[in-house]
């Protein structure tokens, strides 16, 4: 039976065809699916993937360079380290940890690390007498233990001196950057005598009074001042770190 005219001569069904509000629901409802499945595609992305796209965009906008990741996940351990490498570079880590509590000097010997980078800070009484860049004989332990850690890699090892702001001026040293270069140069040349590292991995440096931890305004700052720091890292910039072991 034909379906009931209204006043205008047009059929209320609509004819063959379905009701308009049925084709804009149907339009609304493919939407809403073509939403939710672009959301579920988001979800699954990679998180370093995600990070490195970000990444990207900063630097296109000029915050941060480009292809740098806007997140930096702390890892305390060196790259480039797996499988039976890793394990015993972690034991010989242990290890120098449990000699320096064996031998009291956690507060004169600190360990840090940062993404791709260990630092291990001495406090110069530990390895030289006051004025002198001569090594103690009771600091070899310690930096046995150090070169045991470095033939577990393949990075670079920098070896920085720093002294105090007090004055030198002796035949062999005039000033601050000739002790501080010295003392440098006596743990490298440590390191290289034990025929376990390559000289190329190598180098030193001196900062006098100039890379201060703490201001110079006490005995006890200036004793944190005058240390020796060995940077074992990758070949890149150093970082700033962002845990203290000791």
């Amino acid at each position: 039976m034909a379906g009931k005219k209204n006043k205008k001569g047009n059929d209320d069904s609509g004819g063959a065809g379905a009701p308009l509000w049925m084709v804009t629901f149907g339009d609304l409802m493919s939407l809403l699916l073509t939403f939710f499945v672009l959301l579920l595609s988001f979800s699954s992305i990679q998180m370093v993937e995600f990070q490195k796209a970000m990444g990207s965009l900063k630097g296109a906008l000029g915050v941060l360079p480009k292809n740098e990741s806007i997140i930096s996940p702390f890892n305390p351990v060196i790259p480039r380290i797996s499988g039976e490498c890793s394990t015993r570079y972690n034991e010989k880590v242990k290890e120098l940890k449990e000699l320096i509590k064996e031998k009291a000097l956690s507060d004169q010997i600190s360990v840090e690390f940062s993404e791709g980078e260990m630092l291990i800070r001495i406090e110069s009484p530990v390895l030289f007498a006051i004025g002198k860049a001569q090594l103690k004989p009771q600091a070899y332990s310690i930096l046995d233990k150090i070169i045991e850690i470095t033939t577990e890699t393949n990075n670079r090892i920098r070896i920085e001196g720093h002294t105090d702001n007090i004055p030198i001026h002796t035949p062999q040293y005039p000033s601050n950057w000739e002790l501080s270069t010295a003392r440098a140069l006596s743990v490298l040349r440590y390191f290289l005598g034990s025929g376990r590292i390559s000289p190329e991995r190598l180098a030193a440096v001196g900062y006098g009074q100039y890379h201060p931890l703490v201001p110079n305004d006490s005995p006890e700052n200036r004793s944190k001042n005058r240390r020796v720091e060995i940077y074992i890292s990758s070949p890149e910039k150093k970082l700033k770190f962002k845990e203290e072991i000791y």
